[in-house]
């Protein structure tokens, strides 16, 4: 390697998130992502265009049972590749010569249709798992809020027990904000991922967050200490996962916008319905 090569920036998880979220600033990747309004966003970005909708209506009604499920089938296996950024052209192509309808006698124009009307159907079944994920964020979101508000009750529960017992020689005051413990810095819990069922994209799940005990339970400073120090890792280890599942997310979002829009332009030129495709797929 050349001097040149280590003068080469290498674009970290926070400065690509700062490129998709320059309002955050640059300083370092934003603690509570997304925003409900964020979410709202992206959720109302996951409707089909009217024309490419009345497209699949006509196809839920022409095709007898057996031919939809082999649409929806080969639908499913083109989903991942949307979520993946692959290029639209190329899919078009690939999906066109699957041979589904090769053996239908399908080609040219025919296999063409055939082809824009099983991409659309694929990113109407990847939205699906985008809305999953997104209810995934909102419930992680709302475990994160439990956690900062027993965090505050913690603190101001050791603040009255150490204020109760000040000539107590195992008190220090240096413990009291959950920050570090003496003995070293706060472990990172783990907290189960998943991927959804169709794009596999990665996520972590929302944690179950337990209630903090009755103040009446005469619990030993040190022990609430050590719910403080658990419940502060558990927060921080939230907030780094749940960061990238949101990068991972707005990427995805980003993709499908660029193959709908293409999709959808291709659609409104194609106005023939193409009876041709309802009497070979069966």
């Amino acid at each position: 390697m050349n001097k040149a090569d280590l003068s080469v920036p290498i674009l970290t998880a926070a400065a690509i998130f700062a490129i998709l979220f320059p309002s955050q600033g640059s300083a370092g990747l934003p603690q509570r992502p997304p925003a409900g309004a964020d979410l709202a966003r992206w959720e109302s970005q996951l409707t089909m265009p009217p024309h490419v909708v009345s497209r699949l209506d006509w196809a839920r009604r022409s095709f007898v049972p057996s031919g939809y499920r082999k649409l929806e089938a080969l639908a499913r296996a083109k989903a991942p590749a949307i979520a993946a950024g692959k290029e639209f052209a190329v899919m078009q192509r690939e999906t066109a010569r699957d041979r589904l309808f090769t053996d239908a006698g399908l080609t040219g124009m025919d296999a063409s249709e055939a082809a824009f009307l099983v991409l659309a159907m694929a990113t109407k079944d990847m939205d699906d798992d985008l809305r999953m994920i997104m209810a995934e964020i909102k419930a992680t979101n709302d475990a994160k809020q439990k956690m900062r508000e027993q965090i505050k009750a913690l603190n101001r529960w050791i603040s009255e027990e150490m204020g109760k017992a000040s000539s107590s020689s195992d008190i220090n005051n240096a413990n009291v904000t959950g920050r570090t413990r003496a003995t070293g810095t706060r472990s990172r819990l783990g907290l189960e991922k998943a991927s959804s069922p169709l794009i596999r994209l990665e996520y972590v799940k929302a944690p179950v967050v337990p209630p903090l005990p009755p103040r009446n339970s005469n619990i030993p400073v040190a022990t609430l200490k050590a719910r403080l120090d658990d419940i502060q890792g558990q927060l921080d280890s939230l907030n780094e996962l749940s960061e990238m599942t949101s990068l991972r997310l707005q990427m995805t979002m980003d993709r499908r916008s660029k193959f709908i829009s293409t999709l959808s332009n291709i659609m409104k030129k194609e106005s023939s319905t193409q009876d041709i495709l309802v009497q070979n797929i069966k």
